[in-house]
């Protein structure tokens, strides 16, 4: 019943994202456009008094705030993955560490070398992303035809795609920094940290302090959603003297609880929130392209031919150079056909895509060229990727 349930989720996700997706876009592209418009840039305002706290659009504060959070999740996914999980043993994750490095440095190429200076050129990030729910929820659709290590081996590196995400946009998009609220949001970030050194185990105590942590990133100048990440790495998975295998357990079964598993916890707490109420709001909220003023021009070949081409090829190039040092062995559950396979449907940026888009491009055109090369791009790898997993159930009679 439970795995019915994971597998349901992990459809009806993938699902609602895309509807949504195809909502946004449909809104841009009829007479709503004006409401749809009106709608992303309200202002909302925080404030006590004549004190303003924060005067952000709606669309602000969803690429802000509730990005944070769901950034906030990727941190516990990938620190729970570090500690215990599938990157916990380095000779298990070489191939994926390879496997995502090379799934992000050649689409980056690739746009670069179409790209190499201007504008244009800051969007050299938007062909690394992979979106993990789309990605697997493509592999759920494919059901057994898809060997489970082939599941694992594309969350691998998805989340390891995620770090490098993460770290891409706070290296390089990042604007000009005001000093004095980075170390505002470092001394509460060392706050949290101190936390974690004495063994507070209460969620809530985190999130608390994460709230000026995130504040005060924002005001930094560097992207808030990377105050979500920092506040995962403090929170604990569990108490220091719980065993693996407990706490193993604890992410396995639904037992985990807010005081004995805070991490695991939280993690599967925001777990339905991100995937039917955040990601689909954001999707909604930036996959508004218009029609009528598309061109294509080097970004859409830089980000098409990135997703399309770039991922399969980094992603197979990694995992070769990995067989080539004879630092670890291709697993014979799948074949390379397969590996390739999934090197397309990781070619589905979307999410992620959209996102770091969001942030290369302040001109509303250039914008509106990378979010149609992006749809365009993911839906031309996710293609070809079904089609070459594709394969006949084998009988077991």
């Amino acid at each position: 019943m439970a795995a019915t349930e994971d597998q349901s989720s992990t459809l009806l996700g993938p699902g609602l994202l895309l509807g949504c997706s195809i909502l946004g876009f449909w809104a841009s592209n009829s007479h709503f456009l004006p409401l749809y418009q009106n709608f992303l840039s309200t202002k909302i305002l925080f404030g006590v008094g004549e004190w303003t706290i924060l005067h952000k659009t709606i669309l602000h504060l969803i690429n802000d705030g509730l990005m944070a959070v769901f950034f906030l999740f990727v941190g516990l996914e990938l620190k729970r993955e570090v500690l215990v999980g599938e990157l916990s043993d380095i000779k298990q994750a070489t191939i994926p560490i390879f496997a995502a490095l090379g799934g992000m440095i050649v689409p980056a190429l690739i746009y670069f070398s179409l790209n190499p200076s201007g504008e244009v050129a800051r969007g050299w990030g938007i062909p690394m992303a992979t979106d993990i729910a789309f990605a697997l929820g493509v592999l759920a659709v494919l059901g057994n035809r898809v060997p489970a290590s082939l599941k694992v081996m594309l969350t691998a590196i998805a989340i390891v795609d995620d770090l490098g995400a993460i770290l891409v946009i706070a290296l390089f998009y990042t604007n000009e920094i005001n000093t004095h609220a980075l170390l505002l949001a470092s001394a509460f970030f060392g706050i949290c940290i101190v936390f974690n050194r004495i063994g507070i185990m209460r969620i809530s105590v985190y999130l608390i302090v994460g709230l000026p942590l995130w504040y005060f990133m924002l005001k930094s100048g560097i992207h808030a959603t990377i105050a979500g990440v920092l506040l995962a790495g403090t929170i604990p998975l569990a108490p220091k003297k719980v065993s693996r295998a407990k706490l193993i357990s604890d992410i396995l079964s639904k037992k985990a609880s807010p005081l004995d598993s805070p991490g695991v916890f939280l993690e599967k707490s925001l777990l339905k929130w991100i995937s039917f109420v955040i990601i689909p709001l954001f999707a909604f909220c930036n996959s508004g392209v218009l029609i009528e003023e598309i061109t294509f021009g080097s970004i859409s070949f830089g980000i098409i031919l990135g997703l399309v081409l770039g991922k399969p090829l980094g992603i197979i190039g990694g995992t070769y150079l990995t067989q080539i040092l004879g630092i670890a062995n291709l697993p014979k559950a799948y074949s390379w056909r397969e590996l390739t396979g999934v090197g397309f449907v990781a070619g589905i940026g979307f999410t992620m895509s959209l996102f770091i888009s969001s942030l290369a491009f302040e001109s509303p055109d250039l914008n509106n060229q990378a979010k149609f090369s992006i749809l365009i791009g993911s839906l031309i790898a996710g293609l070809v990727g079904v089609i070459m997993l594709v394969k006949p159930v084998k009988n077991t009679r």
